[in-house]
């Protein structure tokens, strides 16, 4: 027997309408701001996405692009520009940023209050400390919605996440702990990966590796939460296009064949991320 299918497509439809309420009721239509540095096809990809869900809901996006050569200090001054700007609401700066620029400096610049992607310092401490009513990174609040959305309950779980980057694994692990769950955090060093997955009741892969979790690595009844996006690229057809095939950490089909719950890739918690981002936007505008 297949498991169920976690559908992030199915769960943010279901929200979109309440969504969309809450933007109307609104003095003024809300706008988000979308700082990239260069013009990386992945992060054209997820702004585009943004920008599609941000019209779906009445929420204007403003898309500022600089040249990747930009100096960090121009970068901060279009963040303090926006700071200051009242008819922005929200501040997102594109990640990843090219490589001679500070991440921690450029996102420490955004106001607090405008704070979407809750990645600056003031943010990170209220997440991590369990403040009730701090932003989760939307990745965070994405899976903790999905898995309410099925009457998944964390509380007293044993939860195996791998993965540890302040981008995605340590929101998530932050996440699991302010639900109650027991959270193992496995890596790359960790020396028997399975061991530490087989004993868990939910596992949350945040690796980036395809294919990492395999059947060996799951047991019935478990939750699988993947949240891997990598692109795989197969054989070249008649015409010679290389196909391309996005995949998520898990092996979907024999994964799929032994656990109780899974979510797909594409259409698990991608959509979720999307939609969370929007919620956090509207968390911030009704404080004000």
């Amino acid at each position: 027997m297949s498991a169920t299918i976690l559908d992030g497509r199915k769960t943010r439809d279901e929200r979109v309408p309440e969504l969309a309420k809450r933007v109307s009721a609104l003095s003024s239509t809300p706008t988000l701001a979308i700082i990239q540095a260069g013009n990386r096809d992945d992060s054209n990809s997820y702004i585009n996405a943004k920008k599609a869900f941000g019209k779906k809901i009445g929420v204007n996006v403003k898309h500022i692009q600089v040249l990747e050569t930009v100096p960090q200090s121009e970068l901060i001054s279009i963040v303090q520009e926006c700071n200051a700007d009242v008819t922005i609401q929200g501040i997102i700066v594109q990640l990843p940023l090219p490589i001679e620029i500070d991440d921690d400096a450029v996102i420490d610049s955004i106001l607090p209050s405008k704070d979407v992607d809750a990645l600056t310092a003031h943010s990170v401490k209220r997440w991590l400390d369990g403040n009730e009513d701090a932003l989760l990174p939307a990745t965070a609040r994405g899976i903790r919605t999905l898995l309410k959305s099925y009457k998944i309950d964390l509380f007293g779980k044993k939860v195996a996440v791998i993965g540890r980057s302040t981008l995605v694994g340590k929101p998530v692990i932050a996440m699991c702990l302010n639900e109650n769950a027991t959270v193992t955090v496995c890596h790359s060093k960790t020396q028997d990966l399975a061991k530490e997955t087989k004993v868990a009741d939910v596992v949350i892969c945040v690796a980036g590796k395809p294919g990492l979790i395999q059947k060996k690595n799951v047991k019935k009844g478990q939750v699988i939460i993947d949240v891997g996006i990598n692109t795989l690229v197969g054989e070249k057809l008649d015409d010679e296009i290389e196909t391309k095939k996005l995949v998520g950490d898990v092996d979907f089909e024999a994964v799929n064949k032994v656990v109780a719950a899974i979510t797909p890739v594409p259409g698990g918690v991608g959509p979720m991320t999307v939609l969370s981002l929007f919620e956090n936007l509207m968390d911030l505008c009704e404080k004000k």
